[in-house]
């Protein structure tokens, strides 16, 4: 009698790590509360005199993605990446005491287009592949500052990563970049 093979369920779980850049990408891989990511569909329902408010079809008018990412650790450098309208510089005169600071900017007006890079998701639980990325491939990056000074919570900064669709439309795609679709 043959063995029959069990059907398993497999639904991931886990922490997941972000890449932002596109030649030397930022890491950020330490994050407290999970990273999310979001899509949001707009459309237009068709509706006539003799069926009230019943569509009779929908239209597709748009579609957003955005992913926030909720960093854990208080490095300035990283935070310099993904916080538009900001300077960052360090003093290493003493090397093993190096003094950093982030000058962060308020003037309006400023193109998040224009700095936008890829941003890819990369899920880092066991048997994770490259089929489980999740890529926008032109993110504008937004840093949130919200730092507790207490005993019981750590220090986040929520990233938002905003995404903006190519020449093509593409805003964004689910699985192994190798993959060409024409």
């Amino acid at each position: 009698m043959a063995e029959s093979k069990k059907q398993i369920i497999d639904v991931p779980i886990g922490p997941a790590k972000v890449e932002y850049g596109d030649t030397t990408p930022e890491v950020f891989d330490i994050t407290k509360g999970g990273v999310q990511f979001q899509v949001n569909t707009t459309k237009q329902d068709i509706t006539v005199d003799q069926f009230g408010d019943t569509p009779v079809k929908s239209v597709l008018k748009g579609r957003t993605c955005q992913a926030i990412v909720p960093f854990a650790l208080n490095d300035l450098k990283k935070m310099s990446a993904v916080t538009p309208n900001s300077k960052y510089k360090e003093d290493a005169t003493n090397p093993d005491a190096v003094k950093k600071r982030l000058n962060v900017y308020a003037q309006a007006g400023i193109d998040l287009l224009k700095a936008a890079k890829k941003l890819v998701i990369k899920p880092t639980s066991p048997g994770t592949t490259a089929n489980d990325y999740i890529t926008i491939p032109i993110a504008g990056a937004m840093a949130d500052v919200q730092w507790t000074y207490d005993s019981d919570n750590e220090r986040i900064c929520n990233i938002t990563f905003v995404g903006y669709p190519d020449a093509d439309g593409l805003l964004y795609f689910l699985g192994d970049e190798a993959v060409i679709i024409d």
